[in-house]
C-alpha cells in the first residue's frame, strides 16, 4: 500500500529568476545573457553588480549557469 510513499522533492526559488522578474526587458535580456555567458566570470559579474546594487551571489549565479537550480527542473 505505502510502496510509493517518497519525501517530496525540495524546490527552492532561484534567486536569478527572482531579481530578473524585477527588471524591465531590456535588462531582462542583459542579465540572462551576463549570467550564462562563460566570458563574464562568476566572481566579475557578482561584483560588477553589486556596483549596480543587484544582490545576486556568486552561488546563485554559478548555480543558475550549471543548471542546478530550479529554473531547469522539470
Amino acid at each position: 500500500m505505502l510502496e510509493n510513499l517518497q519525501l517530496p522533492a525540495k524546490q527552492y526559488s532561484c534567486r536569478v529568476k527572482t531579481v530578473l522578474s524585477e527588471l524591465d526587458s531590456k535588462d531582462q535580456k542583459i542579465l540572462a545573457d551576463a549570467v550564462m555567458s562563460p566570458e563574464w566570470p562568476i566572481g566579475t559579474l557578482e561584483n560588477s553588480l553589486r556596483k549596480l546594487e543587484i544582490m545576486l551571489s556568486y552561488s546563485s549565479i554559478k548555480r543558475h549557469r550549471t543548471k542546478g537550480c530550479s529554473c531547469w527542473k522539470a
